[in-house]
């Protein structure tokens, strides 16, 4: 078996993967808001999310605190779908890009009365997510299925 001729079935999903992911780091680096005259990307939103309004304690303040481990989630889901373990990549791509989809769009969604302004990069974030969770549902889906002899005939 060559690894082209493996790429075949996944290729376009591994590619959504990818380029979602990719979109989803870019997009935690843009500017999520503007606080004044600062503009802040991602991981400084989440440094101050309690005095920004946006984790009001519990479940919510927990997942904020794992925020910055999304990038390596996104990464390890890309390389391992890449190299040939579409399901364990897919799996893991699902979670990161549902994690950052939702944050992205909780963020983007944000109540207007806080004293801050949202930029696009909780936006393209999310963006980013969507498109990762759909290419690593992709890459399950279609590694899920036993690859196909081409020497074998079928029998009639």
């Amino acid at each position: 078996m060559t690894v082209r001729a493996a790429m075949g079935r996944r290729a376009s999903a591994m590619l959504a993967m990818t380029v979602g992911a990719c979109i989803a780091v870019v997009g935690s680096l843009l500017p999520w808001v503007r606080t004044g005259s600062a503009r802040r990307n991602s991981y400084d939103v989440f440094a101050l999310a309690d005095r920004l309004g946006f984790a009001p304690g519990g479940a919510v303040a927990e997942g904020l605190r794992w925020w910055p481990l999304v990038p390596l989630l996104a990464a390890t889901a890309v390389i391992a779908a890449w190299w040939g373990w579409p399901r364990a990549g897919g799996a893991l791509g699902v979670i990161a890009g549902a994690y950052a989809g939702g944050v992205g769009l909780a963020v983007a969604t944000a109540d207007a009365a806080l004293v801050i302004d949202v930029e696009a990069g909780a936006v393209v974030t999310a963006a980013g997510g969507v498109m990762l969770v759909l290419g690593s549902a992709a890459a399950v889906i279609i590694g899920w299925r036993p690859p196909r002899d081409p020497g074998r005939r079928a029998h009639l």
